[in-house]
């Protein structure tokens, strides 16, 4: 505490020296010497020192005071290093306090002076705070591509440091989207840097990154496993917050699960980890476990005890989230215990706050707005009761003047008066005459306002009724849609089952890849694998349709496959084509029943032989892409598909071969990923895709699958898929 206090003591010399005028002014430039520039540089750096204290103390009040008063002084000495640092360091103080707008106006100008000076590691950096400000602004898209524009940076210059941070980054954003898959796989590639590089504390926050995906996808053994190896890593650089966390995070495990056992513990080491540190947002949200754990035990006293416990410190520091839990939870409890009216109001408070979640800022104006209405009609108050005073007095001398006058003429008024009087007294009696019809009209009026909210209420109960069934309507809807869907996610396990293993094609290919995209949770898209390392048969098909539909003509589809090759022993491309048309329109019946639908299978077939180093290809509506030597050339199949009715006209399935040399590059694919629209209603196109594969063909198979799935991402970038995707890969030596 002593050095704290001497740092902030210097802060204030410094303050008062830039108020006392140290530096120059337009005035003294002329006698601005080496020296000065020597002293006020020196001075600037003890400036800068004394802003990164208050930074890393959480003094952020305190530092951005001083920077707001040394900003002008570096731009006067023309200190861009220590200017950029200031600005840095406002910006992330910005976005800490949520003021986004401001804190991206400091970002901006700090990447300029990156880009402007070739600083490519700081450029980098920044790129990484403003991608941070716009995922907190929960606009991920663009979070995302500020990201990745830092990754490309980072790994240029093979900062892994770097790298591992934006990795980091990125997997917050797949987790806040709920990619919880996504997430892991960034999480997972920042631990492998951070345990590269030795880094206990990069280690044990992936590994706590790592056990939030695990507990939020619900598999909270994995989840609890991770934490403990979080433990592990946060003990050894003592770092209480990550400690106190990780117990907290154990015990809510704990409560889900049901085993109380051990949940005490947990929340005592918890709560002591948080008192140490004297953090009241993670004070509250232990309050929070301990309730959760008292109400699961069914001690509601001891629960509400908590639950109020963690309110007080929510409101005491504005933690809303917190506060907006506490409330529904009371609100639950109270309900339970049959007490409607704290259940209700803890209710009300609990929306209310929900609500102000997303609307903090809005707030701060409005009360803001308010402040400065009050003390506006103050000072209108103010005039108007001074207003009213003069008047008062300049009544009471009217009235004192009126009352000498009245006292002189009261005598031959008098018989006035009396007359007067009389009229009045007939005018009042008239008027009273009116209040009496008019109060029997306002009683009828009464009448017909009861017997309209009579009806009211009737149409009331009514609407309530029909709520009612439509409730049950929609859960019905609901049932019967989730057996639906898990209906159709174990049609997509048995599919799964029939695609070939990734061992089979290892077996017979030095190298390869596969993307297999369903648009829906099953594929019209499939991909087929038979022979040996001297015969080889490789087939892509694509469905009539997708989903269901097309899920049941790509399992027709393997299974008559497997039957012409396997059983038949058919291995030429253009007699697999012939048996696979004749076998389809027979087991769909399409001659007995007189379906004109052309319900069939677009298909790339290859048949690779090692020992006479001959490809033969022949397609039925889907084309073959081939390198070889550099030259990259597309086959082109017959337009005929296979199955339903096809015009005699059309020209019978052909085979075209090509000499085998080493290597050889083969590419299969449906139409689904050259089809797929952006969002500005674009096709991906199969020129470009041709384009991706000629320029990426010479990289390893997992690297050119990872480009072709990214560039997909960014092509999208949020929009639905429109069709199933499958692209197979094969270097052929």
């Amino acid at each position: 505490m002593l050095q704290l206090s001497n740092r902030v003591s210097k802060v204030i010399v410094c303050l008062w020296l830039l108020g006392s005028g140290i530096g120059f002014t337009m005035a003294q430039q002329s006698r601005y010497t080496q020296n000065d520039f020597k002293r006020d540089s020196s001075f600037a750096a003890e400036l800068t020192a004394q802003i990164d204290t208050l930074f890393f103390n959480d003094q952020q009040d305190s530092c951005l005071y001083v920077i707001e008063k040394a900003i002008p002084f570096y731009e006067k000495l023309g200190l861009d290093k220590f200017l950029i640092h200031a600005l840095t360091r406002r910006g992330a103080i910005y976005r800490v306090k949520g003021q986004f707008s401001l804190s991206m106006a400091d970002f901006n100008r700090v990447l300029e002076y990156h880009r402007r000076t070739g600083n490519i590691k700081s450029e980098a950096a920044t790129l990484n705070q403003i991608g941070a400000i716009y995922r907190l602004r929960g606009e991920y898209p663009t979070a995302l591509d500020y990201y990745f524009r830092s990754l490309s940076l980072y790994q240029r210059i093979g900062y892994e440091p770097g790298v591992s941070s934006v990795l980091n980054n990125i997997g917050v954003v797949h987790l806040y989207q709920k990619l919880y898959d996504k997430a892991l796989e960034y999480y997972n590639q920042s631990l492998a840097i951070e345990e590269k590089q030795k880094n206990d504390e990069g280690i044990g926050t992936s590994f706590l990154n790592i056990g939030e995906v695990y507990r939020k996808k619900g598999e909270l053994s994995k989840a609890s496993d991770y934490y403990l190896r979080a433990l592990v890593y946060a003990s050894r650089t003592n770092d209480l917050d990550a400690i106190g966390t990780i117990y907290n995070e154990l015990a809510g495990i704990n409560i889900d699960n049901g085993s109380l056992a051990d949940v005490l513990k947990y929340l005592n080491l918890a709560r002591e980890s948080f008192i140490k540190m004297n953090s009241p947002l993670r004070r509250a949200e232990c309050e929070l476990n301990f309730g959760n754990y008292y109400q699961k035990r069914g001690e509601l006293t001891k629960s509400i005890s908590h639950y109020s416990e963690a309110l007080k410190l929510a409101k005491a520091n504005k933690l809303l989230d917190i506060e907006s839990a506490a409330h529904f939870h009371l609100s639950s409890i109270f309900e339970r215990l049959g007490q409607n009216t704290p259940a209700f109001e803890h209710f009300k408070r609990y929306i209310a706050t929900r609500d102000s979640l997303f609307n903090e800022e809005n707030t701060r104006r409005s009360l803001e707005a308010e402040y400065f209405y009050k003390f506006e009609r103050q000072q209108e108050q103010h005039r108007i009761e001074q207003a009213k005073k003069e008047a008062e007095y300049a009544e009471r001398m009217r009235r004192d003047r009126a009352i000498r006058m009245s006292l002189i003429v009261i005598i031959s008024m008098g018989a006035i008066l009396i007359g007067f009087i009389l009229f009045y007294l007939r005018k009042i009696k008239h008027k009273n005459e009116e209040l009496s019809y008019h109060q029997k009209e306002i009683l009828e009026k009464n009448e017909e306002l009861q017997q309209q909210q009579e009806e009211i209420l009737a149409q009331r109960d009514e609407i309530e009724r029909k709520n009612i069934i439509l409730e049950q309507s929609q859960q019905i809807i609901a049932d019967k849609n989730e057996r639906m869907i898990s209906s159709i996610e174990y049609a997509k396990t048995i599919q799964n089952a029939l695609l070939p293993k990734a061992e089979k094609f290892s077996e017979l290919f030095k190298d390869f890849f596969v993307i297999y995209e369903p648009k829906d949770i099953v594929s019209g898209d499939f991909y087929w694998v038979s022979g040996n390392s001297n015969l080889i048969c490789i087939a892509v098909m694509d469905c009539t349709g997708h989903g269901v539909p097309g899920a049941f003509m790509s399992m027709i589809g393997n299974t008559l496959l497997n039957k012409i090759v396997n059983e038949w022993g058919v291995t030429t491309p253009s007699k697999v084509l012939d048996s696979l048309n004749e076998q389809l329109v027979e087991a769909l019946k399409q001659k007995e029943t007189g379906n004109k639908v052309l319900a069939g299978i677009d298909i790339a077939f290859i048949t690779i032989d090692r020992k006479n180093h001959k490809v033969y290809f022949a397609g039925a509506g889907r084309p073959l892409l081939v390198i070889q030597n550099g030259t990259m050339s597309k086959l082109n199949g017959n337009i005929r598909s296979t199955g339903g009715f096809q015009p005699a006209s059309l020209k019978p399935y052909q085979d075209v071969s090509f000499d085998l040399v080493s290597p050889t590059f083969v590419y299969l694919f449906s139409d689904g990923y050259a089809d797929q629209i952006s969002a500005d209603k674009r096709k991906f196109g199969q020129q470009r895709l041709f384009d991706l594969i000629y320029q990426s063909y010479l990289k390893p198979m997992s690297a050119q699958r990872d480009l072709l799935i990214q560039m997909m991402q960014n092509h999208l970038h949020g929009t639905d898929q429109i069709d199933d995707i499958c692209v197979v890969g094969l270097r052929i030596d």
